[in-house]
């Protein structure tokens, strides 16, 4: 039985051939399926195949993504990610649906939750280091009013 997100025989798609080699930013809207070898970055839409030639070198993000040869790099999947029993892959998936099949071969770790490519996406938080010097000076300053106001109401 297949699984229920691998593209059908049927289906027709763009193909990048094997004597392919690019590198850059690439991106489609159509079901694409890649012989080549890739370097850099893919954002698609549609469904993305790295077939058993295809060597990728890239981040991915793709609604569905299905792999049958070698991925080195982060892979997102809106939908789904399958990883074939040719593939190999070095890199983090995230999908809310992951499929390793037997005999493939991962190195990398998992997320279906989707929390830590929002964390990874956002940009870090800048922690400024006290200047303690100028932190003691404004101390001593209010301690300083704080001192005339109470001899103020004294008086």
């Amino acid at each position: 039985m297949s699984h229920p997100y691998d593209m059908g025989e049927k289906k027709k798609a763009s193909i990048l051939g094997p004597t392919l080699k690019f590198k850059g930013e690439l991106t489609a809207n159509e079901d694409l399926v890649i012989q080549g070898q890739i370097e850099g970055s893919i954002k698609h839409s549609s469904t993305l195949t790295i077939g058993e030639e295809g060597k990728v070198k890239a981040n991915i993000e793709a609604e569905h993504v299905s792999i049958e040869g070698e991925v080195q790099g982060d892979i997102g999947g809106d939908t789904s990610v399958v990883v074939k029993e040719t593939a190999n892959v070095d890199g983090n998936i995230y999908s809310p649906t992951v499929t390793l099949r037997e005999g493939a071969t991962f190195n990398g770790k998992i997320d279906m939750s989707g929390k830590a490519r929002e964390e990874e996406s956002s940009p870090p938080k800048s922690r400024k280091p006290k200047n303690e010097p100028a932190a003691k000076a404004d101390e001593a300053q209010n301690d300083a009013k704080e001192e005339k106001k109470q001899s103020a109401g004294a008086a």
